[in-house]
């Protein structure tokens, strides 16, 4: 009889204790979904771009804000693309530097004004030229702003005329025309640029760009040697061939710091032409002076490093990959940002 009374006695004691444990566990639950503060996830660290190698960008710098970008471009000219899209070595290969400084300073929210002064050092391997070079400058302005929660794309446009600064005429025919580093003409431009940032988990963020430009260069006058051709009697007026060059820019940040960078390039140029006293070359020939229209596909791949949302660097390599009456050339570029 005394088994029986134990066993029932240890049943009792454990409905009492599962009980009391439902109790606790039915408390505790219902404190953590009712009573505790619903926190919101941590936000992910923003992305930070220094801006592929080519591609603009899709904002203008508002008022109070400068942003300043010196780049310096070593360049080598191999080769020339013929009419039928072959490539062929020149006689003596061409190398240049050219420093850019391009700068940015907001004058309100909307618009900003923007300059890019040049200089060029090039040389061959008897010859060599220290020059100045052509300065765009012009405004930008904020056609659309994007949003992180809304589908449109950031749009900026802007309207940019390049100054004649660089030496384009009277070039020294033993230089073999590596001083003209300038186009002769005041050149009007257009630009519209689209961009948006897409975030994928984390860190890792994809920033897109498009840019499209045109450039409708104005008449100039020419004498002598200059970078359409001619020589000795020439005189007269070219008018350039326009320009429209378009533009990927991507940008993949591979942790806050690093990232990774491509641009997508294609130049196409109208033909130029010549009016006036073309001259004679030393056989007794006219001079040849114009240019046929040409095109150019390059990519410049690079890499970033950021110290922080308004200070990076970027390094990479810019070259050509298929063209038709243009130049095959291969840039390393450097470029360090700040913005302010």
């Amino acid at each position: 009889m005394k088994v029986p009374f134990l066993i029932k006695h240890l049943c009792s004691l454990g409905l009492t204790a599962f009980a009391f444990l439902s109790t606790i566990n039915c408390y505790s639950y219902h404190t953590r979904e009712s009573d505790e503060p619903h926190l919101p996830p941590p936000t992910p660290p923003g992305p930070w771009f220094t801006g592929p190698l080519i591609a603009p960008s899709a904002h203008v710098i508002s008022r109070g804000h400068f942003n300043i970008e010196p780049y310096l471009y070593y360049t080598l000219r191999y080769g020339q693309f013929g009419p039928n899209w072959k490539g062929h070595s020149l006689p003596e290969n061409i190398h240049s530097l050219n420093l850019q400084v391009p700068v940015q300073i907001g004058l309100s929210k909307k618009i900003d004004f923007t300059f890019s002064p040049q200089g060029f050092y090039s040389w061959t391997k008897s010859q060599s030229s220290w020059e100045v070079g052509d300065l765009p400058f012009g405004f930008d302005f904020q056609l659309l702003s994007d949003q992180p929660d809304k589908w449109w794309p950031a749009i900026r446009s802007s309207l940019k005329i390049t100054a004649p600064v660089g030496k384009f005429e009277h070039l020294d025919p033993r230089k073999n025309g590596i001083d003209g580093v300038g186009n002769g003409s005041w050149m009007p431009e257009i630009d519209l640029v689209f961009g948006r940032l897409f975030h994928f988990s984390g860190v890792h963020y994809l920033n897109t760009r498009y840019s499209i430009a045109y450039v409708f260069p104005i008449t100039t006058h020419v004498h002598g040697y200059n970078i359409y051709g001619g020589g000795h009697g020439t005189n007269g007026s070219v008018k350039s061939g326009n320009i429209l060059s378009a533009d990927i820019g991507l940008e993949y940040s591979l942790t806050q710091n690093w990232v990774l960078a491509l641009d997508i390039f294609y130049q196409h140029f109208d033909r130029s032409t010549f009016h006036g006293k073309r001259g004679k070359d030393a056989d007794g020939n006219p001079n040849k002076i114009g240019t046929p229209s040409n095109e150019q596909f390059s990519l410049a791949p690079a890499f970033e490093y950021n110290w922080n949302a308004n200070l990076g660097i970027i390094a990479g390599v810019w070259f050509t990959y298929a063209g038709r009456n243009s130049s095959e050339f291969v840039s390393g570029i450097v470029a360090y940002n700040i913005y302010y």
